[in-house]
């Protein structure tokens, strides 16, 4: 696609290049022939302060002017009589630095570019044309030091701003990316690949708010692209910001409706942001496996298992032995209750891909729902073998730790759940009840606090809060945190049952025997805290 060109050069010389070119559609070949005709002019302009002989300067002009014609043959003859005459001439050397790098003779033109910055140190064409030598030839280290000097030199240069700060994000050095794109766009670059790689630079700084108001600022000039609404789309979606991508990539779909890609991006993420719905109404008319994929995991998420079981079906129908279509099959089957074949199907997906954690997570969740907890164990260990920074795998280890009364060594892996993913509210909820299970309510009660602080509307840690509340003789604050809980989750059956003994002891029998009532009509009896726990987190792995 041309506009996916414009926006995802491959490479690090097309992502200097792409600087040259006018518009969206534009090829990239034309970005250099565009790029190599404004360093001809530069030189050319220099040439007429130039030094030394009346001939050297003759010959100069001669192969400026069959360059600026594209005849390199005629250029480079001159070029070479006008340093043949001056071996001192430093435009001579650059312009003939140009014509060789417009050949693809690279090496030659760093040598000349080389030998122009010799003989006058602060030439900035020099230094610049120098710098996207070395680059083409995939030298990212002199590229960009030789960027830094031409910057140096001419600090109000749009292009070399913009070229730096490219080159500083292909050498993972986003944050002053960020701050040499900022320039690019303020000394004039107002362009759409100027805003696209701010964003960019900005997402991979991790400066999201910054990115969020760029995107939105530069949509009211370029949104009306759909391959660029498109672009940013994807960038959001790949840096974990669903929720942003889904507003770039609707208005791209909006403009482009006929695009089954962009449809399908929106799709990915609506998906990713918890919006399954909204995935469903995207693809009301799936057309590929790919779509079938999307919709079995939108159905799953959604609880609707007959349709997800469909879905991926029809996905694994059209690709067979694609591994995310198997295990999404292997997924709907755990909701099913079909564990021996989710766990054959997923020594297939391990089998294809034996290094991707995945299939060893989801092992370890249909171990774990068969309290075959050993086994789980193992399988999760090898999870985290793969990706040691998953947080929900070393949660699930956890909690196998737990139910095999390793209590402290699963509070190790909880904790480093938290430490990788410090806003789940649900973890510190989880790490409460452990140590409420290990006899431990003064650190329990901040645990719930913090989960309750993270997500205001969660049900549990009120539940939890209140039977502590209610366990230290304070009725009247036990009823308020448990009255709090069953209004956000009007199932969560122990909250009722703790309310009825409450308000008993409160004299309210009314309100007891209706609280009892809710209970019974939602759960047949009681749980104790190590019953709790280990439902809590098969909760849990139902709604993940």
């Amino acid at each position: 696609m041309k506009g996916e060109l414009a926006f995802a050069m491959g490479t690090v010389v097309r992502s200097i290049l792409v600087h040259a070119y006018a518009g969206l559609g534009q090829q990239f070949a034309a970005g250099v022939a565009a790029l190599l005709l404004a360093g001809t002019l530069a030189a050319s302009q220099v040439a007429e302060e130039a030094g030394g002989s009346a001939t050297a300067r003759a010959y100069l002009r001669a192969g400026q002017q069959a360059l600026e014609a594209r005849n390199l043959p005629e250029a480079k003859k001159q070029l070479e009589l006008a340093i043949k005459a001056d071996p001192k001439q430093a435009e001579a050397h650059l312009t003939l630095g140009l014509v060789e790098f417009q050949a693809g003779e690279n090496t030659q033109a760093i040598e000349h570019y080389r030998r122009a910055v010799e003989l006058r140190p602060n030439f900035f064409s020099a230094h610049y044309n120098l710098a996207l030598a070395y680059l083409r030839e995939k030298d990212l280290g002199h590229g960009l030091q030789e960027l830094e000097r031409a910057v140096a030199i001419n600090p109000r240069h749009a292009d070399a701003a913009y070229n730096l700060g490219m080159v500083l994000m292909e050498v993972g050095r986003p944050r002053e990316a960020v701050a040499r794109l900022r320039r690019a766009r303020v000394l004039g670059s107002d362009r759409p690949d100027v805003a696209f790689n701010l964003v960019r630079a900005e997402l991979e700084a991790h400066q999201t708010e910054d990115a969020r108001r760029e995107a939105e600022s530069a949509a009211r000039k370029f949104g009306n692209d759909p391959e660029w609404c498109a672009a940013v789309g994807r960038l959001f979606l790949e840096h974990g910001q669903p929720g942003e991508a889904t507003v770039h990539l609707a208005e791209a779909l909006r403009l482009r409706p006929d695009s089954a890609e962009v449809r399908r991006k929106l799709a990915t993420a609506r998906l990713e942001a918890r919006d399954p719905q909204g995935t469903v109404t995207v693809l009301e008319s799936p057309t590929s496996a790919e779509d079938h994929y999307l919709l079995g995991s939108a159905r799953l998420l959604l609880r609707h298992l007959p349709e997800a079981e469909q879905e991926s079906r029809r996905a694994l129908e059209l690709e067979p032995r694609e591994p995310r279509y198997l295990l999404l099959r292997a997924r709907v089957g755990q909701r099913l209750g079909e564990h021996a074949a989710a766990l054959a199907i997923l020594r297939q997906v391990s089998e294809l891909m034996p290094k991707w954690s995945e299939p060893h997570y989801s092992a370890g969740v249909s171990y774990y729902l068969q309290r075959r907890y050993e086994e789980a164990r193992q399988s999760l260990a090898r999870a985290l073998e793969l990706d040691p920074r998953s947080a929900r795998s070393h949660f699930l280890y956890a909690a196998t730790l737990v139910n095999e009364g390793k209590n402290r060594t699963g509070e190790q892996h909880l904790r480093r759940a938290i430490a990788l993913d410090p806003s789940n509210a649900r973890f510190q909820y989880h790490l409460g009840a452990l140590l409420l299970r290990d006899n431990r309510p003064l650190e329990a009660e901040q645990a719930f606090e913090r989960s309750i602080k993270l997500k205001p509307d969660y049900a549990p840690p009120y539940y939890q809060l209140g039977k502590l509340l209610a366990r230290a003789n304070h009725p009247e604050l036990a009823v308020q945190k448990l009255e709090t809980a069953v209004r956000y989750q009007s199932d969560l059956a122990e909250a009722f049952y703790q309310l009825s003994r409450v308000y008993a002891r409160l004299g309210e029998i009314k309100k007891s025997e209706n609280a009892l009532a809710s209970f019974r009509r939602l759960k047949k009896q009681a749980m104790d805290e190590t019953q709790e726990f280990t439902e809590g987190v098969q909760k849990e792995l139902e709604v993940h």
